[in-house]
């Protein structure tokens, strides 16, 4: 019957779906077996600084606690926690099987392989001998939310984590400002005559590239020509709903401070550690890790969206702009940006 047909159809659909997405998951945590994409994690001083400034200033939150570190990648964090925070065990989950090995041989390097636990699988589907005080994660992607690693964090929240636990980053940012890009201008309006040739039409494809994806770049200040907004926050992880980051959307107003041509939408992020202290036992003292264009550069550095045009503007000048970012239903590990202004 065509009720039989549509139900055999929707399950061969949802079987490829499933098919496809753990592909992209294979893909995904092959990646991050390859120790050099480690080696630039552990190599940015600001990334691992505002971790180890939050174990050391919220010791009184994890000595003696249980701890679990999400995507542990090389156990850097869980040692840090043990070492810095004084846990009393960490469960080090990682999917990639030869960090998770490397991540062994580094706690009994370090005499913390009786604290640090290395357990070997995705956070989504592992099991733990209790529940934790404390969850460490560093999860976040270009733009925060690139790579979709906050879902498996929000997972083992609400499997594992004491309804008085902490989330460790416990909040977050998403930032966006128009830019310039006057280099990138000058450079597609030199193919308009080359050697007396006119070459627009690489001009043209040469933009149109620059548009089908975003550039991850160290952005220079004074390409700024707006206050930067606030585009997405989450006060507390605890309290955010597993899918919540799914389909973000922000309805932007900025007001540019000087002349210029409006030729991208760039995003960065910064995360905030909120641990209670000695000195504020009842209250909180928050670290903040930014990775904004006025802070230490970071390995995430800015994102910067092509509008595909220059808009000229003068001080004064209001450029509404609605941002979407959605999850690809192709690769959900990646987001589809999508920026529009009237």
């Amino acid at each position: 019957s065509s009720g039989e047909a549509a139900q055999g159809s929707a399950s061969a659909g949802a079987q490829q779906d499933s098919s496809a997405t753990t592909e992209v998951d294979a893909a995904y945590f092959s990646s991050y077996d390859d120790l050099s994409v480690h080696a630039l994690m552990l190599g940015d001083a600001s990334r691992l600084g505002a971790y180890a400034a939050a174990f050391r200033l919220g010791r009184a939150a994890l000595h003696g606690k249980t701890v679990l570190d999400v995507g542990a990648g090389s156990g850097v964090l869980s040692l840090l926690a043990a070492r810095l925070g004084g846990a009393a065990r960490v469960y080090a989950v990682e999917a990639a099987p030869g960090m998770a090995s490397l991540a062994r041989r580094l706690a009994a390097a370090n005499g913390l392989d009786g604290v640090v636990h290395v357990v070997e699988g995705r956070a989504e589907e592992v099991e733990l001998p209790e529940q934790v005080d404390v969850i460490i994660s560093e999860w976040m992607g270009f733009y925060l939310l690139h790579e979709s690693m906050l879902e498996a964090v929000l997972a083992a929240r609400s499997r594992w984590l004491k309804p008085s636990g902490i989330m460790l980053p416990s909040s977050a940012r998403i930032w966006a400002v128009i830019v310039e890009a006057e280099g990138l201008r000058m450079e597609l309006e030199s193919y308009q005559c080359l050697h007396g040739l006119d070459l627009s039409a690489v001009a043209e494809a040469e933009l149109a590239r620059r548009c089908r994806k975003p550039d991850v770049e160290l952005l220079e200040s004074q390409r700024l020509l707006a206050q930067p907004l606030v585009a997405w926050e989450c006060n507390d992880f605890c309290n955010l709903r597993c899918g919540a980051t799914a389909e973000v959307t922000a309805e932007l107003s900025f007001v540019a401070l000087r002349a210029g041509r409006v030729a991208a939408l760039a995003l960065w992020f910064d995360v905030g550690f909120a641990v209670p202290t000695q000195s504020k036992p009842d209250g909180k003292q928050v670290i903040e890790l930014s990775t904004g264009p006025g802070a230490p550069a970071t390995h995430w550095k800015q994102t910067v969206v092509h509008l595909g045009c220059f808009v000229p503007v003068e001080a004064g000048d209001v450029l509404p702009v609605r941002l979407l970012l959605r999850q690809s239903d192709d690769n959900p590990r990646q987001y589809e940006i999508t920026v529009e202004s009237s």
